[in-house]
């Protein structure tokens, strides 16, 4: 009798451990990621931004362009993206940027060097060694929550973990570029681009599906990324044009970049002059 209670109380025991394991396996969620924070890294004490004084920037034409990614503040390394993934990011961006009349030069700038400091006297040390006039800061997050459904209660069985998705995943993507006049520290213009998607999968398939998902997350932002800063940066022009937000100067020395239909930085101050020399004979 002795024996058979104490049996039941094993298999009790066994039924309450079960039960806790398998109510926790019910409500797991995990939250991983990668965020590089432009916010964090110009301002990295939280200083607030004042306005109070603010010059129009003074953008000296045709512009000399850095690029570089701010770097990761937040670490998961299955997230982070490789150097090849930066470096052909960046290479589409300057090939936005290089389309225009108004851009004389392009440096792809290394992330290591944003990585000596924070704020803008790094980025002004950066600009300065490299002679440039504006930047364009590169910033990315993704975000993947994990979860169990109902359907994980099948990988109580080896087989169930490799057929029944009983896991499923949300990613969140977010790809930014600012432009930023180094002189004034003032934003000029930004480019976003978002990508959502959600999957289920089996516990064996997770880090698979999780890498693709990752990898699709990425190029979709960016590609979305990519044409917003080309409407960007026309918008930015037609603004130049009505004389809004900057005050130009024309440096010598030619024009570089791809002929094209648009108006270049060159038409905008012959406009300039042309439209001041009418009001004068008036």
């Amino acid at each position: 009798m002795k024996n058979i209670s104490n049996s039941s109380a094993t298999i009790l025991l066994f039924i309450a451990l079960f039960s806790v394991i398998l109510t926790g396996c019910m409500t797991n969620r995990t939250h991983r990621g990668v965020s590089s924070n432009l916010v964090s890294y110009l301002y990295p004490k939280g200083e607030l931004v004042s306005h109070k004084n603010d010059q129009l920037p003074a953008l000296n034409l045709p512009l000399k362009v850095g690029i570089a990614f701010i770097p990761e503040s937040k670490h998961d390394y299955s997230f982070t993206l490789t150097e090849v993934e930066k470096q052909k990011l960046l290479a589409r961006i300057a090939d936005s940027f290089r389309k225009d009349k108004a851009v004389l030069s392009i440096q792809i700038i290394p992330e290591i060097y944003l990585k000596q400091g924070r704020g803008f006297v790094t980025l002004s040390q950066v600009a300065s060694l490299y002679d440039v006039d504006v930047m364009a800061l590169v910033s990315y997050d993704q975000v993947a929550i994990n979860e169990l459904n109902n359907f994980s209660l099948a990988y109580w069985t080896i087989i169930g973990a490799y057929i029944i998705p009983g896991e499923s995943t949300e990613f969140q993507t977010f790809v930014d570029t600012a432009v930023f006049d180094i002189a004034t520290k003032k934003m000029l213009f930004r480019a976003p681009g978002v990508h959502s998607d959600h999957r289920l999968h089996t516990a064996i398939g997770f880090e698979k599906s999780n890498r693709k998902m990752r990898s699709d997350g990425f190029a979709s932002a960016s590609q979305k990324m990519t044409e917003n800063l080309t409407k960007e940066l026309d918008a930015f022009k037609i603004k130049v044009k009505r004389g809004e937000m900057v005050k130009v100067n024309y440096r010598k020395g030619g024009v570089s970049g791809s002929d094209s239909g648009s108006v270049g930085w060159g038409g905008i101050i012959v406009l300039f002059l042309l439209l001041g020399f009418t009001r004068i004979r008036r």
